[in-house]
């Protein structure tokens, strides 16, 4: 491995509890019972999430207008956690980083805000923007671009993924990947990914290192 793609919105700042926070907010005014936007994560995980306001909206209500106004809500957000989790990402970062792993974070924040988090990590860390960061997962198309952003080769990247969408998408295009199943999206199946971790933490960092420069 040179070249690690990560998941990086919801392994780091928030997890797909996130979307539902920001769903949560907005769509009260709609009248959308309390725990609906809970239940709505999960119910379009995978799927195109326009598709599935309409089906919770009521007709009257325009549905890309709220679209866009969740996805600036979110963004916002995910650039408010960046700050807060710096500590963490630093942490689990730096020991990669010092082996020479290049970073390929799929995320709505902006590339000027990465590199500022990177900064202090000593390495650089290249954004692919996720037009889907509503609980849809990775699509192997977006891994194909962050591939492709890495400029190495498929067998040289390895993925590191929170749902089990984004480990499917990982097998269809050949890349390997571990995952740490976000809680909201534990109920899927994370086959095909070469281990299943429970946390962030030293046993899945030290298996990434072991990972480094092998094919």
């Amino acid at each position: 491995m040179q070249a690690l793609i990560v998941e990086f919105d919801p392994l780091f700042l928030g997890g797909f509890a996130l979307p539902a926070k920001v769903l949560e907010e907005r769509l009260k005014r709609y009248g959308v019972e309390d725990d609906r936007p809970y239940r709505f994560v999960r119910e379009i995980y995978g799927q195109p999430f326009t598709d599935a306001l309409e089906k919770l909206l009521p007709q009257s209500i325009h549905v890309a207008h709220v679209e866009r106004r969740l996805a600036a809500m979110y963004t916002a957000l995910l650039q408010q956690n960046a700050q807060q989790a710096f500590a963490t990402l630093k942490s689990f970062f730096s020991p990669l980083a010092k082996q020479g792993v290049r970073f390929i974070l799929v995320t709505r924040l902006r590339q000027t805000i990465v590199s500022e988090l990177f900064d202090s990590i000593a390495s650089e860390a290249l954004a692919v923007f996720d037009p889907k960061p509503l609980s849809a997962g990775i699509t192997p198309d977006i891994l194909q671009a962050a591939i492709l952003a890495a400029g190495v080769p498929s067998s040289h990247c390895y993925g590191l993924f929170a749902c089990g969408y984004s480990v499917r998408s990982a097998v269809r295009i050949g890349l390997r990947s571990v995952a740490v199943p976000d809680e909201m999206v534990s109920f899927e199946s994370f086959v095909g990914a070469e281990r299943v971790f429970d946390h962030m933490g030293k046993t899945l960092t030290k298996h990434l290192l072991a990972r480094v420069n092998k094919k």
